[in-house]
Order: C-alpha cells, then structure tokens, then sequence
C-alpha cells in the first residue's frame, strides 16, 4: 500500500509533534529538577547559616548570664568567710536560671584558693534541681576549666572543648556530650577571687536550636580537627572520646577545604562511599570561636535526602506526560490541518523554556488558546511563576540574611566583618591614588559603670544613642561601625590633612559628649578616641585598627575625653 503525501504528512507531523512535545515535556522536567535541587541547596545552606547564627546567639546568652552573675554583689561576697546569707541569695540566682535555661546542667561559683574549692554549686536532677551542701563540695582547681579561665581579664569568657563528661560529682552530665563556659569572679581591685562556671547539655541545646527544621534535615557537628560531635549516627560521634578518629571530611572529602581553613562554606551532593545508595544534599560552614578557647573553630553540616528533595518533581513529571500524550495525539488526528499552527507555537514554547532555564527570562506563552496547546503554556506559564517566586522568596531571604551577617542588629550600623572589607578596599584604593584617610577607633569612657548602675537596657539605648550621632555627623562618603561592645570606629575618605582630621575629631567629639536624655534621666558620657592615617600609621587593616587603638588607650591613660594620633605618642593628648 502507497502512503500519500497527505497520509506521509500527516504520519510526518504526527511523529514530529510526538518528538517536540517529547523533548519540550522532557526538557522542562529537566530544567525543573535542577532549579529544585539548586534551590534545595540554597536552602540548605541559609538553614545552616541561620543555625550557626543560632548558635552563636546562644553561647553569648550564656556569656552573658555568666557576667551577671559575675558582677552581683552575692558571687563576690559569697567567695568571703561567713557568707552564709550571700549564698543562699546566689543559690536562689542559679536556681532561677537554670529553670529557666532547660539545657544548663549546672551552675558552680569555684573560689581561687583552697586548690578550686566549689562554694555553690547547683545540679540538674532528674525532674527537679539540687543544692549541693557543703561536705559535697568538692577541688576542681586541677581543671583546665578553672586554671584557663583564672588567667582571663574580668569580663572575659572560656570555653572549654566540647567533650564526653568524664568529671566525677556531676551525675546529671557524666558521660554525655557537655560544654562549659566561665567567667572570672573579681574584686573591684581586678584580682580574680573565683569564677563562675555553667555546664550546657550540648544534646539538649541542639535539640532546642534545630527543633524548628525539617524532619528529614539531619545535623552535623565537627571540631576544628574534624571529629564529629553530632552526628544522625550517634555511634560516630566522640570518637576520638574510645580512642579512634571519625572525621566529617573522611565522610565528606569536599569538606576538608574547610579544615584546612581554604573556604567558610561548602555545598556538595554526597553519592559515593556510605550515600551511593542513598544521596545527600549538604552545606556545611565554619565559623570562628570568638570566646577564649582550645578550639579554633566549629564545623556545623545540614543533610536532607535527594530523594526527597526529587518526589516534589513527581507531579510535574506526571502532569508533563499528561501533556505531552495529548498534544501527540492531537497531532495524530489534525496532522495535515493544524501543521503550520502547531508548529509556531510549539517552537515558541521550546524557546521559552530555553529562555527560561538560560537567563530567567519568561517570554509570551500561547496561553489564550483553549486547545491542548494553551493548557501546555498555562502549565508552563504556572511553572515559570512557581519558580520565580521561589526565587524571589529565596533572594529576598538571601538579602535579609546578608544584611544580618554585615551589620549589628542593636545600632544597625556596619559589623567588624562589613568595616573591615570597607577598609581593605579603602587601603587599596588610597595606594592606586596616593590619597590617605583616617580612621578614628572610639571608645565609651566607663561604659561598664552605666551597665552596672542603669542596667544593660541603659547601656543599650547609649549604643543606639552613640551610633546615631556618629551616622548624623559623618559624610555619606565615611564609614562608621561597631567593632563589638562599646567600640566604634570611622574611617573618614580622602582626609589626609592632620588639620582637617583634628577640627572634624573635634566637632565629632563635640556632638558625642553632648547630654543624652534616657527616659527619665539625662547622662552625660565621654568618650576616648585614637586616630591613625593612612599610610603612616600601618599599610594593613589589622595594623591601620592597631595603631588606632593604642592612640584610643593612650587617650584613656591620659585622662579619657578627648583625642590622640598615633603620631602623638610622645606628646600630651588633645582633650577638650
């Protein structure tokens, strides 16, 4: 049997309808999958980001409960002889605490003498806290966690290596994953008397920290070395605790660019070794330990299964099939008849897809027409939406989440990490022109005293107060930050002119000291500032805030309120 023109045209048509709508179904899944697992991954590592965030939040919660503690008239007095009622009121303080921090398995106030003789010492029981009495108390000064944190100034904080608990006299933390962070207990005088020490559950404080992720997100946690501390097999954690190394980049080999300290975040897919069976998505990032510790760094992981992150491509992979078997078979019956108009907008969609997974560029789609061919567009269209809305949510958390990790959340103002790219780039700059700057490091004179006397939430508001008036009295050009705790600098562009610099430090000067109304009161606070310039001070970031610094202690040695340059180191400081 002949096949006609009409009947090879048709069959033609059919066929080649049969492959576009194919390939069309096949590439838009395609494309589908790999935007899915890439935004998989982008939301992998800004879960874990936010984590370290967390993390990093909640060790300077307990900084910062350790330094009220610290700074209460009971813990001092409670390291005095006869200080029974002191005692009983810092007891009452752990207590209340502790009740309401579920992960502090223990509060203890050490004295420096008697070999690190515990004074008062709070356990988490089971169901209930308990009061150490006296005869149970016991010399902890042969702890690294005593003689370490002994050494710090006042106010400093040590961190202990997250480790098994092996201490005996801790029953409710013996042989779990525990942590303690310690602060110095000191006279007014500075000389530590004791210290302050709080044992955290390190299970129970991660339980807390991840309870809001997904079920089948799973949480890693490694040393600077790489031993895993958590890990979804709680048979390879501590390791190194029965005498064998389990490493997170034996697991994960990608990982070792961060233990070797080449990168601060890695995003892999884990399909060999232990996950060629079961594949894994991953992100992992390093962060730096900023308290006083043995270990350098801490390596938080999140892992979802690919699978899972897959199974949502299932119904789009179905509904593409749908779709692709009616334009063929439409094809097939009305081959010879709609050849020229299937073929327009069928190309049309191809370049649209294309497009689409190129550039993110969403082109017109047929989708007024009321055949299989507008159903297939309105898919597509609908898919595109999908997608460039989760794009946009993820951008837009992206943004957030940047904003957060490059500026303080009290004053808003540029973080360390934020000033000091501004200040490299600065320096670059001024030896491609040979225009210096100068930067102006400012500290609050006795800013512990307002703390202590107003309370944080006082010492807050001057933050606020101080960054205010820095932002209100600087150009668009500088860039005033906090460095951290009541530390401000200002890099101020293109002033090379010592002149220039004093009358502008002056003026500065002038609007900082000016009297701050604080609800009912109104404080009046100086300020010691140090100024270096570019280059005669230091040719890098660290040496430019150096030099800085010690001009600003200068200044306080000096007798505070006022202004030194570093050049200045023989001569008297300019007060006002």
């Amino acid at each position: 049997m002949r096949f006609g023109i009409s009947a090879r045209l048709t069959l033609v048509l059919a066929l080649v309808g049969l492959l576009v709508a194919g390939l069309t179904g096949f590439y838009a899944f395609y494309v589908s999958r790999s935007l899915l697992v890439q935004s998989a991954q982008d939301e992998l590592l800004l879960s874990t980001q936010v984590l370290a965030r967390r993390i990093a939040l909640t060790r300077q919660e307990v900084s910062r409960n350790l330094m009220v503690l610290a700074s209460h008239p009971a813990a001092q007095a409670s390291l005095q002889a006869n200080a029974n009622d002191s005692k009983s009121q810092l007891t009452t303080l752990f207590k209340v605490l502790m009740a309401a921090n579920p992960a502090y398995l223990q509060i203890r106030l050490i004295d420096a003498k008697d070999h690190g003789m515990e004074r008062v010492r709070v356990d988490r029981g089971i169901g209930d806290l308990q009061v150490v009495s006296n005869e149970n108390l016991q010399e902890k000064g042969h702890f690294a966690y005593v003689s370490e944190t002994l050494k710090l100034r006042l106010g400093e904080t040590y961190l202990s290596p997250i480790a098994i608990n092996h201490e005996q006299g801790s029953p409710s933390g013996l042989d779990r994953p525990t942590l303690q962070l310690a602060i110095p207990v000191g006279a007014e005088q500075g000389q530590a008397l004791g210290l302050l020490v709080i044992n955290l559950d390190l299970d129970g404080m991660f339980a807390l920290l991840s309870a809001d992720l997904p079920d089948d997100f799973s949480l890693y946690l490694a040393n600077n070395h790489g031993d895993y501390l958590i890990h979804p097999d709680n048979t390879k954690t501590f390791g190194f605790d029965r005498g064998r190394r389990v490493l997170v980049q034996e697991e994960f080999t990608q990982t070792a660019a961060l233990i070797e300290k080449n990168t601060e975040d890695i995003l892999l897919q884990a399909n060999q070794g232990p996950h060629a069976i079961a594949p894994l998505l991953a992100a992992f990032i390093a962060r730096p330990i900023l308290v006083h510790s043995e270990e350098s760094r801490l390596i938080v992981g999140l892992a979802r299964p690919l699978d899972g992150v897959l199974k949502q491509t299932d119904r789009l992979g179905r509904t593409i099939v749908q779709i692709v078997i009616a334009v063929s078979l439409l094809c097939a019956l009305l081959a010879v008849m709609v050849a020229r108009a299937l073929t327009r907008p069928i190309n049309s969609m191809i370049f649209a897809v294309h497009r689409f997974s190129k550039d993110n560029t969403a082109l017109p789609l047929p989708v007024q027409r009321s055949d299989e061919i507008g159903t297939l567009a309105r898919s597509f269209a609908r898919m595109q939406g999908q997608i460039r809305k989760q794009m946009a949510d993820l951008q837009h958390s992206r943004k957030e989440l940047e904003h957060l990790a490059r500026h303080d959340m009290l004053t808003e103002l540029p973080n360390r990490r934020l000033f000091m790219d501004r200040l490299e780039q600065a320096i670059a700059r001024s030896e491609r022109t040979d225009e210096g700057f100068a930067l102006l490091f400012i500290d609050v004179d006795h800013f512990k005293h307002i703390n202590d006397t107003l309370g944080h939430a006082a010492g807050d508001a001057v933050l606020k107060v101080v960054a205010q008036r820095l932002a209100g009295n600087t150009r668009k050009v500088d860039t005033v930050a906090r460095l951290g705790g009541d530390e401000f600098v200002v890099m101020m562009d293109h002033y090379s002119d010592r002149n220039l610099v004093a009358a502008f430090t002056e003026k500065l000067l002038a609007a900082l000291t000016a009297p701050m109304a604080l609800e009912a009161k109104t404080l009046s606070v100086e300020f010691s500032i140090g100024i270096s310039q570019f280059p005669e001070d230091g040719h890098t970031a660290e040496e430019m805030i150096g030099s800085a610094d010690k001009a600003m202690y200068r200044t306080k040695a000096g007798g505070r309120n006022g202004y030194r340059f570093t050049s200045d180191s023989n001569t008297q400081p300019n007060l006002l």
